[in-house]
């Protein structure tokens, strides 16, 4: 390898070292309650300006594309779900497609969590694990994309949803005889009711249970396969992430069209170096101090592996 190839490669490197990981000046998951409306309106539309107000192409994450992801690889950013909600949701699934589960309109992370839609994706553990579910693919790792989500959710005006049921029961809440109740009272029957979630009668319930792939018209042996299924939800929880209630709501079309698009283009500035609009927003007290000790650190390091190319001497 020629010395200026390695040099070339090295220079790289500092360039990832000083970037890597950093959302909005922090590298852990920006919470929605720590977004204000004047961050979030500074940052909507900065992305493609540094702070001198020249273009700036590192921060163009590139087109985002619908993957689809066998529903068992993919990860929950929060603990909170509810197996009532994503029974039902199955079921009505299952009773006409709707709510559609294969194409869950979801936004999935580099490192495959969900950063929304955890009942959907709970609900399709619960019919077939190995299904295949369609996602909008973001190339940005968990902790900066629940940043970025963040910054939209402020500026659509959304608040943070509350969060209810604990994902390491789910398999237990399944099993607890929630099918039981709803195969003899209907969906409306359920005890944790809250929000629209489809609506069966006991003998749509019965019938949606006779389509479980392996039932073959058997609502018992649905109902059987469905607990086992409920076992199979991986429970790999982001261990950074922020309660349901800090977390991003992108729920609904054409929402989800639209924070996906700016994100592609890269027209929110989460990433470094920051518009003069967004880093007069990042201030606050005592990060002269904070932002003086990183710069010296950082510059350590970059002299460190500068010498270690021969850059400098």
């Amino acid at each position: 390898m020629k010395k200026s190839q390695l040099k070339q490669i090295i220079q790289e490197e500092i360039k990832n070292f000083i970037k890597e990981g950093e959302a909005l000046g922090t590298t852990e998951p920006m919470k929605l309650s720590n977004v204000s409306k004047e961050l979030a309106k500074a940052a909507i539309s900065t992305g493609p300006k540094d702070s001198t107000g020249a273009k700036d192409e590192d921060i163009v994450i590139g087109k985002a594309e619908g993957v689809p992801y066998p529903v068992k690889d993919l990860k929950p950013m929060q603990k909170e779900v509810i197996p009532d909600k994503a029974l039902a949701f199955a079921l009505g699934y299952l009773r006409d497609g709707d709510p559609d589960l294969d194409n869950m309109e979801a936004i999935v992370s580099s490192d495959k969590y969900i950063m929304d839609g955890h009942h959907r994706w709970a609900a399709r553990t619960l019919i077939n694990p190995s299904a295949t579910v369609k996602t909008a693919k973001i190339e940005l790792p968990a902790e900066e994309l629940i940043t970025a989500l963040n910054i939209y959710t402020v500026m659509a005006g959304e608040t943070g949803n509350d969060g209810r049921g604990d994902i390491n029961n789910f398999a237990k809440g399944i099993g607890s005889g929630i099918i039981d109740n709803v195969m003899k009272g209907g969906t409306k029957a359920s005890k944790d009711k809250k929000g629209r979630w489809p609506d069966l009668s006991p003998e749509e319930v019965k019938a949606s249970l006779g389509k479980m792939p392996g039932a073959k018209g058997d609502a018992e042996k649905g109902k059987e396969i469905m607990i086992a299924n409920a076992g199979k939800l991986n429970l790999n929880k982001h261990p950074k992430a922020p309660s349901r209630i800090n977390m991003p709501v992108i729920e609904k079309q054409p929402n989800i069209d639209k924070v996906v698009a700016k994100l592609a283009a890269g027209e929110i500035d989460i990433h470094p170096p920051y518009s003069k609009e967004t880093s007069s927003k990042l201030k606050t007290k005592g990060d002269e101090d904070k932002e003086k000790g990183v710069s010296e650190n950082t510059i350590k390091e970059s002299k460190r592996w500068q010498k270690l190319a021969g850059i400098i001497k």
